[in-house]
């Protein structure tokens, strides 16, 4: 059993505020179930649907708690079973566990008085035989309620019908539905119709998500804060979201809350303080270190933009290397192209006064015909006429080219 449940069980075992919250559910407050009207009931609701040849396969719940009460009403007794059953948490499928609870123990009703007329050996007919009980047998009602003891909205179904998919109008008119009794702290309009300690904390838990609501709560009931009892300090620090260290009360029978409470508030400031001081730390951490980002990036961008600088100047360099000797040569090709045109030119010259001199003509005939200057002409004849009778062109050329 978890500690929220067993702290709950206990406080609620509590006859005072177990009437208390049953004369609030159903009596509106008015002060009708008294505390010395209760007594305790076994929490295990057992019945037997089934028994085989060999074996017995009962079933077996555990309430949390579970009273029997005595109603005096117009010189009348009225006897009920009442049921709490503590939720620390919404639970989704309450419905159907709080009516196995309340119908295991009406099988368990009927199941004593069968038993009852067996022992007395009481003379039934066969369909009370059948049955275990007769006509004028009757059941004692059971109500169950619900306390949640948190201060969320309770979004999880409060009936049975709610449980169900899609349900045939027609069907659902025969349908038996089942509603859960729901006691929630937010729910409650007017704390002032609990008679006891349980009201003051209902309303602390529904206070608990709001600070200033909690100081008007303490300062409209202070006297009562200044004395609360242990047991409802425990269940207002369990379940309304508040650190009070009460282990060091445990001695005590009464709490100063107001002093507990401011404790924990300025606890909690200071605590806020702290987060507040290590945000604002993280935010200068993280500023310091996006400048140094944006430094690093500078630096980065300007190494980059040298670099880049640099690499555009050498690349202009070797481009006006590569300029420089593609024009070198360039002009060594022109040299070499021009010398093979004038070698070309002048070994044409050459064959052409070789010709003529075969013909016999003079120099200035020669000179007339090739329209070129007589004293040019007049060298070139000199030299070839060395090489006669065969006048051999390219070796005049070469000759003539190497001598010049």
């Amino acid at each position: 059993m978890g500690t929220k449940n067993t702290i709950s069980k206990e406080y609620m075992s509590d006859n005072i505020k177990f009437a208390d919250v049953f004369n609030y559910f159903l009596y509106n407050g008015k002060q009708v179930i008294q505390p010395k009207s209760l007594s305790e009931k076994d929490i295990t609701e057992t019945s037997i649907p089934y028994k085989g040849k060999e074996m017995i396969y009962p079933v077996e719940k555990y309430r949390d708690i579970l009273k029997k009460c005595i109603i005096k009403k117009d010189q009348r007794y009225i006897y009920l079973l009442l049921g709490i059953e503590n939720q620390s948490d919404i639970h989704y499928a309450m419905p159907v566990r709080n009516m196995l609870y309340d119908a295991l123990n009406y099988s368990g009703q009927v199941s004593n008085i069968a038993r009852n007329h067996r022992e007395n050996k009481d003379s039934m007919t066969s369909p009370e035989f059948l049955s275990g009980i007769t006509n004028d047998d009757k059941l004692i009602p059971v109500f169950t309620l619900v306390i949640y003891w948190g201060n969320d909205k309770w979004n999880a179904p409060r009936s049975l019908y709610e449980m169900f998919r899609e349900i045939d109008l027609n069907t659902a008119r025969f349908l038996n539905d089942y509603r859960i009794n729901l006691i929630a702290p937010n729910e409650i309009k007017d704390f002032s119709m609990f008679q006891s300690e349980l009201g003051k904390v209902l309303e602390f838990i529904n206070a608990s998500d709001d600070i200033d609501k909690m100081k008007k709560i303490l300062e409209d009931n202070r006297e009562y804060y200044l004395h609360m009892d242990v047991d409802s300090a425990k269940m207002i620090e369990e379940f309304g979201k508040t650190k009070l260290e009460l282990e060091k009360y445990n001695e005590k029978e009464e709490i100063d809350m107001c002093k507990a409470i401011d404790d924990m508030i300025q606890e909690a400031v200071e605590e806020k303080e702290t987060e507040m001081c290590k945000a604002i730390d993280g935010m200068i951490q993280e500023a310091v270190e996006e400048k140094e980002t944006e430094m690093c990036k500078a630096i980065d961008g300007m190494i980059q933009e040298a670099v880049e600088e640099k690499e555009t100047e050498m690349c202009k360099a070797i481009d006006g290397m590569i300029q420089e000797a593609v024009e070198e040569k360039e002009m060594e090709m022109c040299k070499t192209i021009d010398g093979m045109i004038q070698k070309a030119a002048q070994k044409k010259l050459i064959d052409q006064i070789c010709k003529k001199i075969k013909k016999n003509k003079p120099v200035d005939v020669i000179a007339d015909e090739l329209e070129e200057n007589v004293d040019d002409i007049q060298e070139i004849y000199n030299k070839i006429a060395g090489y006669a009778p065969a006048y051999d062109a390219d070796l005049i050329c070469e000759e003539i080219l190497e001598y010049n």
